[in-house]
C-alpha cells in the first residue's frame, strides 16, 4: 500500500465526505495521487494546506472529476501561483465549491482577479487570500 492509499485509509473520515492532509507533505505527487482516487468521489471536504503541491500538483485537483462534490477546498501554504489560481478558475470539476482557502500562497492580484471573476466557480461564498 502506498503513502497516499494509508493517508486515505487513516484520515477520510467514515462517511467518505471529509479528508484532512494537512501538512502531511504530500507534494505535487501525492496531488496528482489523490486526483486519480475514486474512493474519493464523495469528498465535500478537502483539507491539503502545507504540502508544498505547487502549480501542477493543483492542475491535478482541478482537471479531476473525482473532486466533483468537493465544497470546501483548503489550499492554505501551497506555493501555489497565478497558474494555479488560472487552473483553479477554469476548472470544470470544482463548479460545487463554496468556500476556497489559498492564504500563504504566492497569487499574485492578477491571479485573485481571476479567481473573483471565474464563471466555473460560481458557487463560490468565501474565498480567502490572506489571513
Amino acid at each position: 500500500m502506498g503513502r497516499i492509499d494509508e493517508l486515505i485509509r487513516d484520515r477520510l473520515s467514515k462517511d467518505g465526505q471529509v479528508l484532512n492532509l494537512k501538512a502531511q507533505f504530500i507534494r505535487e505527487v501525492g496531488a496528482r495521487e489523490l486526483a486519480e482516487k475514486e474512493i474519493l468521489k464523495n469528498l465535500r471536504a478537502l483539507d491539503l494546506s502545507q504540502n508544498d503541491i505547487g502549480d501542477e500538483g493543483i492542475r491535478a485537483i482541478a482537471e479531476s472529476p473525482v473532486f466533483t462534490n468537493l465544497r470546501t477546498l483548503n489550499l492554505a501554504s501551497n506555493h501555489i501561483g497565478d497558474e494555479g489560481a488560472r487552473h483553479l478558475s477554469n476548472s470544470r470539476y470544482l463548479k460545487n465549491l463554496r468556500s476556497l482557502q489559498l492564504v500563504v500562497n504566492d497569487i499574485s492580484e492578477e491571479g485573485e482577479k481571476l479567481l473573483r471573476n471565474s464563471t466555473a466557480l460560481m458557487k463560490l461564498t468565501s474565498l480567502k487570500f490572506r489571513v
